[in-house]
């Protein structure tokens, strides 16, 4: 991989360490509300549905630009009538325009778990997400150092928050077992070139079955057949956002993945 395919990732990553230098903590506005099981509901069974589904909302990303749909409560509520087990919700503004906000907005409107979906640099900002609701966050292998990516898996358990922790190579889904995660998501799009295979991550969950509480697909899953090979090579979810939020329906975009309709 060259430099300035690695450096996009990096940069990322860099730009947040700075404004987390930049800010004072975080306080939560109220109590932190009772906390929603983020891994029962991606280990549940439901008959008839090929996977269960993190859907995702927000509101541009890097790789596909602006989505038609700005009402992220709105979009959120259809997919957990849709049939969603869990809301992933972005809250970096630079690349995403998502906020903290969002996140606040998002879990008050539904009653399913909710992720706060960012590039989570310190143990700081995992007892922040806790305080503010979130009922899981997101954790990147790819860009943390083992130090660091155990301290905040340790942060999440001690503040009862679900820590998915994402790879997308072999090497790194092996570090983030090491870390003690115990979700673990395999994202099909390289975060460092923005490239997407779907087939990374049916290659690299059936090595981790046996050894993860539960095993996530992400990226690029776009047809009720990308679900089920998911399934299939074992994992227990899938992350699915672009090809939802592109619809004029995502909602119902969903509904029709999960019920098999063309």
């Amino acid at each position: 991989m060259s430099a300035p395919e690695t450096d996009k990732l990096a940069l990322i990553f860099e730009r947040k360490r700075r404004e987390l230098a930049a800010r004072k903590p975080l306080v939560a506005r109220a109590p932190r509300p009772p906390s929603r099981d983020f891994a029962a509901a991606l280990t549940r069974h439901r008959p008839g549905l090929p996977v269960n589904v993190i859907a995702e909302v927000k509101r541009r990303s890097p790789s596909g630009g602006d989505f038609p749909h700005q009402d992220l409560v709105a979009v959120a509520r259809a997919y957990e009538a849709a049939g969603a087990s869990a809301v992933s919700v972005l809250t970096d503004d630079v690349d995403f325009g998502g906020s903290l906000e969002d996140l606040l907005q998002v879990r008050a409107a539904i009653s399913l778990p909710v992720l706060r979906k960012d590039f989570l640099v310190a143990p700081q900002e995992v007892e922040e997400s806790a305080a503010l609701g979130a009922d899981a966050i997101l954790l990147i292998a790819d860009a943390l150092e083992d130090g660091p990516l155990a301290e905040m898996v340790a942060a999440a358990k001690a503040c009862r928050v679900a820590a998915l922790v994402e790879a997308h190579t072999q090497e790194h889904a092996e570090r983030a077992l090491k870390a003690g995660a115990e979700l673990v998501g395999i994202n099909n799009r390289n975060l460092a070139t923005l490239r997407t295979d779907i087939h990374t991550a049916l290659k690299v969950i059936p090595t981790l079955r046996s050894r993860a509480k539960a095993l996530v697909a992400e990226s690029g899953l776009k047809t009720r057949e990308d679900f089920a090979a998911a399934r299939a090579s074992g994992a227990d979810a899938v992350l699915v956002g672009e090809s939802l939020l592109r619809d004029a329906e995502p909602g119902r975009a969903l509904a029709r993945l999960l019920a098999g309709a063309p």
